[in-house]
This record gives C-alpha cells, sequence and structure tokens, in this order.
C-alpha cells in the first residue's frame, strides 16, 4: 500500500486549506480525502488532551494500517500527501518530527507561515465562530493560555504559542535534509497562488504548467447571530424539519449574510504580541533565509481575515 511521500505540516490559519484543495486538482498529485488525519500527532495513542468537539474526534486517525488506507487510491501518482496543520504548532513539535522521519524519513514537508500576532488572532476568531472558543474576547484567551496548556487543553487554542514558527520548525531542520522542507509566507500565496503553486509543484516533481484554481477556504469571520449560524451549521430536530422547508439557496444566502469580518485586533495586543514574538522572528529567517523585518512593523494592518 503505497505511504505519503509529503506532508503539508501547518501552520493553522496560513491558507493550509486552500492548498489542500488546490493539490486535489492535480492528475499527478493524490491528498487523504481527510484533510487532517492528525496521525502523527499520536502515532497509534489515543490524544492526552481534550478535544474541542466531537466533530474533531470523528476524524482523527491514530493506527498505522488505517492511515495508510486514506491513501489506497494513490497508487501510480507521483506525489502523495496530506494537511495535517497541527504538526506545526508547539504541542511537542520534536516528537512529532521524530515520529514522521521515523515512519516516512523520504518525505518533503511543505508549511506556509503568516506574522504570527495575525494569525494568533486569526485562529481565535476562527475557533470562536465555530463554537469551539469558550471566552469571549482574544485578550481573556490569551490570558488563559498558560492555565490550559497547564491543563493539557488542546493545542488549538494555543493561540500565542503556536506562532512560535522557529521554535516549532526547528525540530524539523533538526532531523530532515534541508532539501526536504519548504517554507512559504501567507501572504505571498495569497498575493500569487499560481506562482507559489508552481514552486510547489516543481518541490514536488509533478507537471508545473497546468493550470489549477485557487478559492480562499475557511476565511476567518463573525456572525452577527450565533443562533442563527448554529441554526444553519448544526440544526436540532425542529431546525432540521425547517430545513426541509428552507430551499438550500436560502440557507446559503442566510449564511452569507449572517458573516461579517472580525473587529481590528486592538492596537495594543498587536504591538505586545509582535515584540514577544520578535525574537522567535529573527531566528525564523535565519533558519528558512528569509527578510521577515515587514513582520515586526508596528503599523500592519490588524486584521483575522484569512
Amino acid at each position: 500500500m503505497p505511504k505519503p511521500n509529503f506532508l503539508i505540516i501547518g501552520a493553522q490559519k496560513c491558507g493550509t486549506d486552500a492548498l489542500y484543495h488546490a493539490l486535489q486538482q492535480h492528475p499527478d498529485i493524490a491528498m487523504s480525502p481527510n484533510k487532517e488525519p492528525f496521525f502523527f500527532l499520536m502515532d497509534g495513542r489515543l490524544p492526552d488532551y481534550r478535544l474541542p468537539g466531537p466533530r474533531y474526534a470523528n476524524r482523527l486517525v491514530y493506527d498505522w494500517d488505517a492511515y495508510l488506507h486514506l491513501f489506497a487510491d494513490a497508487d501510480g501518482k507521483r506525489a502523495i500527501g496530506e494537511a495535517s496543520a497541527i504538526y506545526l504548532s508547539s504541542y511537542f513539535p520534536e516528537k512529532t518530527a521524530a515520529r514522521i522521519r521515523d515512519r516516512i524519513p523520504e518525505a518533503k514537508l511543505i508549511a506556509l507561515v503568516r506574522q504570527p500576532a495575525e494569525r494568533a488572532y486569526s485562529a481565535y476568531n476562527f475557533y470562536r465562530a465555530r463554537d469551539f472558543e469558550p471566552l469571549a474576547s482574544f485578550a481573556a484567551a490569551l490570558a488563559a493560555e498558560p492555565a490550559r496548556i497547564q491543563a493539557n487543553d488542546t493545542p488549538d487554542f494555543r493561540h500565542r504559542m503556536n506562532g512560535f514558527y522557529y521554535a516549532n520548525l526547528k525540530p524539523y531542520y533538526d532531523l530532515f535534509p534541508r532539501e526536504q522542507i519548504r517554507v512559504y509566507l501567507f501572504e505571498e500565496w495569497n498575493a500569487d497562488p499560481a506562482g507559489t503553486l508552481r514552486s510547489i509543484f516543481q518541490f514536488l516533481d509533478v507537471e508545473e504548467s497546468l493550470p489549477i484554481d485557487v478559492e480562499r477556504r475557511n476565511v476567518t469571520h463573525r456572525y452577527r447571530s450565533q443562533r442563527l449560524h448554529r441554526f444553519l451549521a448544526r440544526p436540532g430536530r425542529f431546525g432540521k424539519r425547517l430545513h426541509r422547508v428552507l430551499p438550500s439557496a436560502l440557507r446559503s444566502r442566510l449564511d452569507r449574510w449572517n458573516q461579517m469580518p472580525p473587529a481590528p485586533m486592538p492596537p495594543e495586543l498587536w504591538r505586545e504580541l509582535t515584540e514577544g514574538y520578535r525574537e522567535d522572528i529573527l531566528d525564523l529567517q535565519t533558519l528558512i533565509g528569509r527578510d521577515l523585518s515587514h513582520w515586526l512593523k508596528n503599523d500592519r494592518p490588524m486584521t483575522a481575515r484569512g
């Protein structure tokens, strides 16, 4: 049975969903039908942290044979991969990297990263909008993060810690040859998806010139009405009856109307977070050989979109 020969390891809220769906369109690439099986986070063990919801538990793959079965239809493909963005998190990245190295040492690794304060705010708003994040303000979530880590809460709520990309990437560079790792910037992926895809196709040794549609996915937003969102996304027994009456086109229009951009991040939080990331950003730019000085500017738009 074929094994994956590349992984999109993260980071969360950096465009991995759009990349996963873009790669699915290439005839020489096979992607796991389950975008994020999380296998190398656990490798045969049940997760020892609290999951944010039952939908997460249903997609986790613990067993190696079950993991390989995800790629059962990939025979003959040049590139075979999956996209568990949690692999590039602060949840013991050295263990995750070692498990990948032990199982598939020849694997190529792809990472997308974005300005870490921006990523943290986007992640908070993403989980908040989906009713996973219970804390009503970003500041409260940041303040609660040390206690959450101590209590072994889900790594998805490590909004601040998951942005220390140098610390989280270094174990991969320690265990894999540099030529097996590619790191791309979120802002470049957004601005030039076709150019980024050509580079990735070259890295994966597949045809580079194929036209691929890139659609933004899992864009962070908030809802005018959380009740309306719950009704549309996860209806109860009464809601399911109404769903049968309401045309799907009308439900889609209601959902689009209900979405709105997140409020801008408070400037003081932006500055505090960015200053806290400064050393890691400087180390990261040395590690990956990219100028990241624009990440350290205080006049950047404080957005959570993407």
